[in-house]
């Protein structure tokens, strides 16, 4: 069985959760694991009008929010689904074919922008074949698994507001190198398009620096997610 995590945290805008829902109800032997930080814009309705049931966490960071899907999973693999990535269902099934639950093992799609643009398929390009395979990093909205091996090492999101995808690859390494799947991790491209796409790869790149010089995660967050609050606020 697989166990898809997906933290919420009022998605209606992105109308990203509709589509994913739809398609992770067409999953077999799939256990669907939707933690909220405590939406208040239908988020949980429409979790719901998918039969599926929401586990709330109000106030809680996306890592807290992760972490409570990961310890309530029953899973041979998990797939932490980002809450503006869609996978179609017939590629989350690859995952089946990857190992058994004994063997430890982890890794993400391949990403691909929903809206075609030059500095977006570089940024994709750089995040597959740079930051996945060869640092061997991999972003959330890439959509990351791992096998039940990995998890009942006990391991454990860092509990900050932004880059946890990062911390998480970071322990994830001390059990290998990820595998990354060509099936698309097709993800919105909603900050580009909301903040313009040259000034949110400059602010990419300035929190990124940020983030290797050990600045306050939460004070990052805040300045990434001004406007937005796609993440929590």
């Amino acid at each position: 069985m697989i166990s898809v995590i997906l933290p919420t945290f009022n998605e209606t805008s992105s109308g990203y959760l509709g589509p994913i829902m739809s398609r992770l109800a067409r999953l077999p032997q799939a256990e669907i694991l939707v933690i909220d930080g405590g939406s208040t814009d239908g988020t949980v309705e429409i979790v719901a009008g998918h039969g599926v049931e929401v586990l709330s966490l109000p106030g809680s960071s996306r890592a807290a929010r992760l972490n409570l899907g990961i310890e309530q999973s029953q899973g041979e693999m998990l797939l932490l689904h980002h809450p503006r990535s869609v996978i179609e269902p017939d590629d989350i099934e690859l995952m089946r074919t990857l190992s058994g639950a004994d063997q430890l093992i982890w890794g993400g799609f391949t990403h691909q922008f929903d809206f075609d643009h030059p500095l977006l398929r570089f940024t994709s390009w750089y995040s597959n074949h740079i930051r996945c395979d060869r640092s061997g990093i991999v972003y959330l909205d890439h959509c990351v698994f791992l096998s039940r091996a990995i998890k009942q090492s006990g391991i454990k999101i860092p509990d900050i507001d932004i880059f946890e995808d990062t911390e998480l690859s970071k322990l994830l390494l001390g059990f290998g190198r990820p595998v990354r799947l060509a099936a698309k991790a097709r993800t919105s491209a909603i900050r580009f398009r909301r903040n313009g796409i040259w000034r949110q790869a400059v602010l990419n790149q300035l929190m990124k620096i940020a983030y290797h010089l050990q600045l306050s995660p939460d004070r990052l967050n805040r300045l990434y997610e001004r406007g937005l609050h796609l993440n929590k606020e």
